[in-house]
């Protein structure tokens, strides 16, 4: 018995040494590949930047629904053509989003969020701060019904 002890505790020690090695993937470097939804909400940011710093506010509109919001500090505008007025506004004063950072995204159903940071400048001035985005999917397409954006207190 003693004897079959020792082979068994021999056998458990040699065997993880003599089986083929194999690296476990380390985590955080394996991600997993994006849905075709999640792509498209993502690339509503990556068109807004675009579309903004391209001088066409009417684009910037057209990525939120008709009855869309956004809101900050400074406004709250409800319908694409008032959202489209208040970016032609930014435009115009020299605005310029230097890039959005999406933190976490979450959809289900037509629904989903995107938080995240941003930074822009105006007028010459940087500021960064915090950005919510809420997206439906309306006709097989996703667009912004809220957004709202909060200037961080900056550094003196």
């Amino acid at each position: 018995m003693k004897r079959a002890f020792v082979l068994f505790a021999a056998l458990c020690m040699v065997l993880p040494i003599a089986a083929p090695q194999t690296a476990a993937p380390k985590p955080g470097l394996h991600e997993r590949p994006m849905s075709a939804d999640e792509e498209a909400i993502r690339q509503v940011s990556e068109d807004w930047i675009r579309f903004y710093n391209a001088g066409d506010a009417a684009k910037v509109a057209a990525l939120y629904t008709d009855d869309g919001y956004y809101l900050s500090a400074h406004i709250l505008a409800h319908g694409r053509q008032a959202i489209e007025a208040y970016w032609e506004r930014g435009i115009k004063a020299g605005g310029h989003i230097d890039f959005i950072k999406p933190l976490t995204l979450y959809y289900t159903g037509d629904l989903a969020y995107c938080a995240g940071t941003y930074q822009a400048t105006n007028a010459g001035v940087t500021v960064d701060g915090r950005i919510l985005i809420v997206l439906r999917e309306v006709n097989g397409k996703w667009l912004m019904t809220a957004h709202e954006t909060v200037v961080r207190d900056q550094p003196l």
